[in-house]
């Protein structure tokens, strides 16, 4: 007999204002990467530094794919300004549930027209894309902002993922 698992994420963010408004909410999609499969049968079998590190955002307009390496129009900047740091919770109230919470402070990722948003296990570097040697990319999963989000350099946006393991 075989069992079947899976991996079902749900993209949630909130845009707040300088004072603190919530401007913004939306839910968007998820699909796990080819490279996210990887990371976590990584992840589960202790094998390596798998610890996630940060999100990501871009204004991407093609359609989430499994074979993504990267954030589709990647609005990530620089490594001072684009980036959105990562609280991974290893249970969000639902059992067999893991919720990261990334949080893009005001003067971070400043942009019109995000759609989309992806996290790794990677540093951010000078050249913006999170990686070491400025070529390697690793996105373990991609995902849509819905509706687009236009965020102010005084706006912080919090995307909350919503990944459940599902048994068979």
């Amino acid at each position: 007999m075989k069992d079947a698992i899976g991996l079902k994420g749900v993209v949630r963010y909130k845009l707040f204002g300088p004072n603190g408004e919530l401007k913004q909410e939306g839910q968007g999609c998820n699909i796990v990467t080819t490279q996210g499969d990887n990371y976590f049968v990584d992840l589960l079998s202790d094998a390596g530094a798998a610890t996630i590190k940060l999100m990501a955002v871009g204004t991407g307009t093609a359609a989430v794919a499994k074979a993504d390496t990267w954030i589709s129009g990647s609005a990530s900047g620089s490594a001072a300004t684009g980036w959105g740091t990562v609280s991974p919770v290893t249970n969000s109230g639902t059992p067999g549930n893991l919720q990261l919470v990334g949080t893009f402070a005001a003067g971070n990722a400043t942009r019109d027209s995000l759609t989309r948003v992806g996290y790794t296990n990677l540093n951010p570097s000078a050249d913006g894309l999170g990686t070491p040697n400025g070529t390697t990319t690793f996105l373990i999963a991609h995902g849509t902002l819905t509706p687009t989000v236009n965020k102010g350099a005084n706006d912080t946006l919090v995307v909350t993922w919503d990944i459940s393991f599902l048994g068979a």
